[in-house]
């Protein structure tokens, strides 16, 4: 894959490009591989969990630290499975229809997902247990929009998305009485958060690629309103949004925070590919973990401290994880 599809692939969460062709699901023992470091000691242990000829992406780990969630691309549409985040075994495929459903993420109960589907025609936001038992329930309801990348807050109660109109339009609220009007622009992702059960909609800012921090007090995203897409945060009413990385003609997509919060991972391709990145959560210490001629995409900071991450570095895309060395 070249630079061009890599990006497509980083940012499918905000345009709706399906146009991977894969074959079939399997699983690996764990393979370990070596990589160059731009920092020293600012990784180790490159691990490969997947292996088998399909592309995957959007790594999420649980809670607990055990089990990734994942989606694969085949036979033509994206599904979600699962698999044990330390041995690379115990496959479990969650979703099974004839269906586009992608980019899960973990509710705190360590047993629910929710993902986004166009099991009915438009991409909306959906929750159903990890395991694949039982059915779905559905969280947002537009059709008009593309609803996707949701991120589900550390008590549960909120659903942070992105939402891309599929048309212009102009929508009114009322907020204590009072009506306000919220512009839709066509194809521009903005960020919005949702009860648990589908109610109190709420628009924040624009952008993509939501994700809480532990405490619940921020959402990171990545946002391009200055012209590059960068990583920004914001609190979870929409007020103080800040921009944490700021190179001009580079991009920064996908954060995550690490557990306590304190670091905040990526993919940029500041050196030229996407590679990973870290920082600390308020835009410092921006150190580069990985660095060879493989792009990566999607990266996320599990329970375990290890960083989840798919790659393209063994020919398809492949979900790894590496194991980060923070500096004192």
């Amino acid at each position: 894959m070249n630079s061009v599809l890599t990006l497509r692939q980083t940012i499918r969460t905000i345009l709706p490009l399906f146009l991977l062709a894969l074959v079939a699901v399997s699983c690996t023992t764990p393979t370990p591989t070596s990589v160059v470091l731009v920092s020293t000691g600012a990784a180790r242990d490159i691990t490969r969990l997947t292996e088998s000829p399909e592309n995957k992406d959007n790594p999420a780990v649980s809670p607990d630290g055990k089990t990734v969630a994942f989606q694969v691309h085949k036979d033509g549409m994206d599904g979600i499975w699962t698999l044990n985040g330390e041995s690379g075994r115990d496959l479990v495929q969650v979703t099974t229809l004839p269906a586009n459903e992608d980019h899960p993420s973990w509710m705190p109960d360590d047993k629910t997902l929710v993902f986004a589907s166009d099991r009915l025609g438009s991409f909306v936001i959906w929750r159903r247990l990890a395991s694949g038992a039982g059915g779905a329930t559905m969280i947002t309801k537009g059709s008009d929009t593309i609803d996707t990348a949701p991120a589900a807050s550390p008590n549960g109660k909120t659903i942070a998305f992105t939402s891309i109109a599929k048309i212009m339009k102009i929508t009114t609220v009322e907020v204590n009485g009072v009506a306000q009007y919220i512009v839709l622009e066509k194809n521009l992702p903005y960020i919005w958060t949702v009860s648990a059960d589908g109610t109190d909609l709420t628009q924040l800012v624009q952008g993509a690629y939501p994700v809480w921090s532990p405490d619940g007090t921020k959402i990171a995203f990545s946002s391009n309103v200055s012209g590059s897409w960068g990583i920004w945060t914001v609190s979870p009413d929409g007020s103080s949004s800040t921009q944490l990385t700021t190179t001009v003609g580079k991009n920064q997509f996908a954060p995550s925070f690490s557990p306590d919060g304190k670091w905040i991972v990526y993919t940029s391709n500041v050196s030229g590919n996407y590679d990973i990145w870290i920082m600390k959560a308020d835009g410092s210490d921006q150190t580069q973990l990985t660095a060879d001629k493989y792009e990566t995409a999607n990266p996320c900071w599990g329970a375990d401290g290890n960083i989840y991450f798919s790659t393209n570095k063994s020919g398809n895309w492949e979900i790894w994880r590496l194991t980060p060395v923070l500096p004192d």
